[in-house]
């Protein structure tokens, strides 16, 4: 086999570094053109580095005593949201100072169906996948003072030993919209919602394949007194579990 030289080696092991290493770099997660980046206090700038710039993730625009203006969250890199409002194309922005749902993890945002400047904001208390859900309402028909209501129906944790059942109750309303969410790491289960003449109205399961989440979403018939049954998938089911009901409408 023909040897070779010491030039001709070392091109090959310099080629093989460039070739291990450049990639690298290329692979870093590069600026969507369709990106808009917000500093702390909601002001637009493209040019932010990563470690000050929030993503906007969620963009509205509504309408309240003539004037138009824009809604809009932003995620950190942490996943923490920051909320603010401005008039169109950002201008005059400032962000909200309601500490329960500024800065914290988003599950969902969307509008009231029955209030054109109000929105539905789930927010998920802490970052684990069993982490409760709560529901605010929040109102910006005067932009300048948002009102934020809590939508939270029941907020519980509880425990199941083995093979037995645990019941919830609570008080809603006809035709109100309400969430069911409940989650477990420790056992399979299934929820059953009794209306208020102990009449099954709906049902779901939680099991590994969906992460131990029951997520169930009703349109209650009636007033009156709601009862949740909560039982494990089989008779060794065992373990703790959280319990969230939120109203979907202010």
């Amino acid at each position: 086999m023909k040897s070779r030289s010491p030039f001709t080696l070392a091109l090959t092991i310099i080629s093989a570094i460039v070739t291990t290493t450049v990639p690298a770099v290329f692979a870093q997660r590069q600026p969507s053109a369709n990106e808009i980046y917000i500093d702390k206090n909601c002001q637009r700038n493209q040019q932010l580095p990563q470690l000050e710039r929030f993503t906007i993730f969620s963009r509205n625009e509504f309408t309240t005593n003539g004037q138009n203006y824009l809604f809009y969250a932003a995620r950190y890199q942490d996943g923490a949201v920051l909320f603010c409002t401005s008039k169109p194309n950002f201008n005059q922005p400032q962000p909200l100072t309601s500490k329960e749902i500024q800065s914290q993890f988003i599950d969902k945002i969307v509008r009231d169906p029955n209030n054109k400047t109000g929105f539905i904001i789930a927010v998920r208390e802490g970052n684990g996948p069993g982490a409760p859900v709560t529901n605010y309402g929040l109102n910006l028909s005067n932009v300048d003072r948002p009102k934020l209501t809590s939508l939270s129906i029941l907020q519980q944790r509880g425990t199941l030993t083995d093979g037995e059942s645990r019941q919830h109750t609570f008080q809603g309303r006809a035709g109100q919209s309400i969430t069911i969410d409940l989650k477990s790491r420790a056992f399979d289960h299934n929820i059953t919602l009794l209306d208020t003449s102990d009449k099954i109205i709906a049902q779901k399961t939680g099991n590994s394949q969906n992460g131990r989440e029951s997520l169930l979403t009703v349109k209650l018939p009636s007033n009156g007194t709601y009862k949740i049954v909560v039982k494990g998938g089989d008779r060794t089911s065992k373990g703790t579990y959280t319990l969230s009901i939120n109203s979907n409408q202010l």
